[in-house]
């Protein structure tokens, strides 16, 4: 018989086994690739997230100083509070005292910014409260100075931090809320007042104040310094608060049939509640 079929064939086996190990080796090799791809795929990804994070890092503005010509402050009590219907009230209005810890301010913001311009100054509870205008977290109080209407920062700094949730890139409308001492030191405290008059208001010792200022829009810094929250003209990081003379206006006592009826009010909720 002729041999050379089973040459043939033996060589044909040792043709496919080196394919086989071609085909092993390309596969390993892709792996690593792979692996490799996917490394700089991860490294690039976090160094965008870096990137991205600086870019967009918790927002800064200046809270050192505010200007008497870009803000300052007077009580007036020849109206009540257009949040309280604007009646007449019968008093006279004037610049807040120059003696400290009489009068209070918080910057707020509002997220419902518009290229248009900013947001106007609410005229209505409902519009002022509930997370409408949010706490910045940070406070002022009039000044020791020699000019009355003059306020000065609490505890601010050149590069004073926002809330986390704003941050740089992001444009928001802001404004600055004062309010008499008797109604507390804290916006927590002058906003619970507010919101809760009708049976809290009777409580109050003396005339309360509370006021808005102009509106105005930023878009805060990364760093030190920020951008100032009040100034006289428009700047790249938007418009800054300018509020010369802002009324803090009388709020009216409330009633006594007011108060029973809120009162009332309470006790049917409790009576519900219990039937319940």
């Amino acid at each position: 018989m002729d041999p050379e079929p089973h040459g043939r064939i033996g060589c044909n086996n040792q043709k496919t086994a080196i394919k086989k190990k071609i085909k092993l080796i390309i596969k390993l090799k892709l792996k690593l690739n792979n692996k490799k791809n996917m490394k700089k795929l991860v490294l690039t990804s976090v160094c965008a997230l870096a990137v991205a994070g600086v870019a967009f890092a918790q927002g800064t503005v200046n809270w050192s100083v505010i200007a008497p010509n870009t803000f300052t402050a007077q009580t007036n009590a020849v109206n009540y509070s257009p949040l309280f219907g604007g009646q007449a009230a019968g008093g006279t209005s004037g610049l807040t005292s120059t003696a400290t810890l009489g009068f209070y301010y918080e910057l707020l913001y509002n997220t419902s910014y518009s290229a248009t311009g900013p947001l106007a100054a609410p005229t209505t509870l409902v519009g002022l409260l509930n997370n409408v205008w949010i706490d910045a977290g940070l406070t002022a109080t009039n000044s020791n100075g020699t000019t009355a209407g003059r306020v000065a920062p609490r505890g601010g700094s050149t590069g004073s931090s926002l809330p986390a949730t704003w941050n740089n890139g992001t444009t928001n409308n802001i404004m600055i809320v004062g309010w008499s001492a008797n109604l507390g030191t804290s916006w927590l405290s002058a906003s619970n007042y507010l919101a809760n008059w009708a049976t809290l208001g009777g409580g109050v010792v003396g005339n309360a104040f509370f006021g808005e200022s102009v509106t105005g829009y930023i878009n805060p810094a990364t760093g030190n310094p920020g951008p100032l929250t009040t100034g006289t003209t428009a700047t790249t990081s938007g418009l800054p608060i300018l509020s010369l003379n802002t009324p803090l206006y009388l709020l009216p006592v409330p009633e006594p049939a007011t108060i029973a009826l809120a009162g009332l009010g309470g006790l049917s909720l409790l009576a519900l509640r219990r039937r319940k």
